[in-house]
């Protein structure tokens, strides 16, 4: 037999929700008291105690059931849904690709995956917008179930993307089922500038680097900065005081800058890296530039130019930035991560 004491238990303080409601009685007790019974007797005890009792589901007491739901219910409202695709893989080594979409908040619960025509070799991804929750996992000879342990949420409209990467170069069809709890709400983020420079940066900032590339390519370059162990990148917008600003997948539809902005760190240094993401080839150099933000405006400081290569992933370092004495010493090397 299990040992009791081993049972996992919510734990929950009914005190002091039972001391608030409690304190909010009495003050309403009191005020009719005072205001509407001046002469309490036993007659009008009945009286007293229906009023209480009419006043439970009132709006005053809904916070306190909040925080009772908030200890004991379950946390995702929706419906469990599932919605398939089908891709169809012809004989030739490439990336394919099928993007699912949402009109309202999801919180993905799993993926199910089978396929024809196995090959050890090959392998998928699933990314939600440019952040990837799986990478190169390997295709099973027989159908698989992913069942995602800490379900992830997703807002409204944005894409998420399961790639099937053809290594192999063997043509099949590969079904995947994406499951998910659609939620009840939809989260729409603020829209950017339209074209958005150093001069649009809504947070105060100190140093900010901005990275441009070439217009009209597929070619998708990320800006990472580095400071300690807080790394600002696509997957990761926002540490305290230090931003990526604005992001950009590819430069088809726009020519905007991604940049990033710090503010403080005194005592730390700024790491600046760009990253070749999906190993398009570019014609032209990267420029990125580093500004600075002084009291009489902001200052251009530094500007480099850089020959990315056509390769996945492919990295380099271009500064670091000491942030006390604002010096720059270059580093302007390939790299084999961050």
């Amino acid at each position: 037999m299990a040992d009791i004491d081993s049972v996992p238990r919510y734990i929950v303080n009914f005190y002091e929700l039972e001391q608030r409601l409690r304190e909010l009685l009495l003050k309403d007790v009191y005020k009719n008291m005072i205001t509407s019974y001046p002469q309490l007797d036993t007659d009008g005890i009945s009286d007293i105690l229906g009023y209480i009792e009419s006043l439970m589901p009132d709006v005053k007491y809904k916070d306190i059931k909040n925080e009772i739901d908030q200890f004991i219910l379950y946390k995702y409202d929706g419906t469990q849904q599932i919605e398939g695709a089908v891709l169809n893989i012809p004989a030739i080594r490439n990336d394919y690709k099928v993007d699912f979409t949402f009109d309202k908040d999801v919180f993905l619960t799993g993926l199910h995956l089978n396929e024809t025509g196995w090959k050890k070799e090959d392998t998928y991804s699933l990314k939600i917008d440019k952040s990837e929750i799986i990478y190169n996992a390997f295709t099973k000879e027989i159908g698989e179930h992913k069942h995602f342990n800490t379900y992830y949420k997703v807002d409204a409209d944005t894409p998420v993307s399961f790639i099937f990467h053809s290594k192999s170069g063997n043509s099949r069809q590969v079904l995947v089922d994406l499951e998910y709890i659609q939620g009840q709400r939809k989260t729409i983020s603020p829209p950017a500038p339209t074209n958005p420079d150093i001069s649009d940066i809504s947070n105060d900032w100190d140093v900010a680097v901005r990275m441009q590339w070439e217009e009209n390519t597929p070619c998708d370059m990320d800006l990472h900065g580095v400071i300690g162990k807080k790394h600002v990148y696509f997957g990761n917008e926002k540490e305290d005081n230090f931003y990526l600003n604005w992001d950009y997948i590819t430069h088809m539809d726009n020519c905007n800058p991604e940049i990033l902005s710090v503010k403080g760190y005194n005592n730390d240094t700024l790491y600046i890296y760009i990253r070749n993401y999906n190993g398009k080839q570019l014609s032209k150099p990267v420029s990125v530039k580093v500004y600075f933000n002084k009291s009489y405006g902001i200052v251009l400081v530094k500007e480099y130019s850089i020959e990315v290569a056509a390769e996945v992933s492919a990295t380099y370092s271009v500064c670091k930035i000491d942030l006390k004495t604002k010096s720059i010493t270059d580093m302007l090397q390939k790299v084999n991560n961050i």
